[in-house]
């Protein structure tokens, strides 16, 4: 009997002490019943859907998430846009290159029919008015002359200095990188060259068009609205000093 009470004794403190053993962490665990049953209980695992099912299943779900979706033209409507759509296969315009009415114009050799008259002013002679009403923009009349290189315009420049009876009607501009001068000193019946200057109230102003035969013009377009019977003004740009002494008139 005793030795039976021994053997009992040891298997109980046995136990104890695998119950106590520290962990690999260096602590005792607190295990509850409630861990207990559950690590005794067996797991129950639930059963694994084929692929035809699971499939089935997320097509019937994308099914109905698209018959119960809603597109958003259908609460606001769709703005178009009013821009007019470039031809297929027509290029735009180059800036510099004139418009069919300009380029007509262009080929002329008279200035009629632009809706332009000439009227005397006291203290600046000769001027062009506007007979009817120009758009902003709208082409008014060509500067027409004879177009030459700086050399030769230097020439003709102090040619005429010697006649103090002739005007001089030489503008010089820059296209594409080379110097050119429009010579409209000649009468010629042209209206550009009447057009007279103004820094401070000018309506006009120039623009450099290409022509057909390559060779550049040089026109004067509105630069606001020109009502009808208005003077026609655009400035010269000379600002040179021996320019403003012989022609005051220049800083006006």
């Amino acid at each position: 009997m005793p030795h039976i009470f021994f053997v009992s004794l040891f298997s109980i403190i046995k136990q104890l002490d695998e119950a106590e053993a520290p962990t690999e962490n260096g602590y005792t665990p607190h295990v509850t019943r409630q861990q207990t049953a559950a690590a005794a209980s067996p797991v129950k695992s639930s059963p694994v859907k084929t692929s035809a099912v699971s499939n089935g299943g997320a097509k019937s779900k994308l099914a109905a998430a698209a018959a119960s979706s809603h597109k958003v033209t259908e609460y606001f409507s769709v703005r178009r846009s009013q821009r007019a759509k470039q031809p297929a296969g027509k290029l735009r315009r180059p800036a510099d290159q004139p418009g069919p009415e300009v380029e007509a114009a262009l080929e002329r050799d008279h200035d009629r029919g632009l809706g332009l008259g000439v009227r005397d002013f006291p203290e600046k002679g000769r001027g062009v008015v506007a007979e009817r009403v120009f758009a902003r923009g709208e082409f008014v009349v060509e500067y027409a002359g004879d177009l030459i290189d700086v050399c030769e315009a230097k020439q003709r420049e102090s040619d005429y200095s010697m006649d103090l009876s002739t005007g001089c009607y030489m503008y010089y501009f820059k296209h594409k990188g080379k110097q050119y001068c429009i010579d409209a000193t000649s009468e010629t019946g042209r209206l550009g060259r009447l057009v007279n200057h103004s820094r401070l109230t000018p309506n006009l102003q120039t623009k450099v068009v290409t022509h057909r035969d390559g060779r550049p013009r040089l026109i004067l377009v509105a630069r606001k609205e020109v009502a009808a019977e208005e003077e026609l003004l655009y400035d010269y740009g000379d600002r040179s000093k021996e320019s403003l002494k012989a022609h005051p008139w220049l800083s006006l």
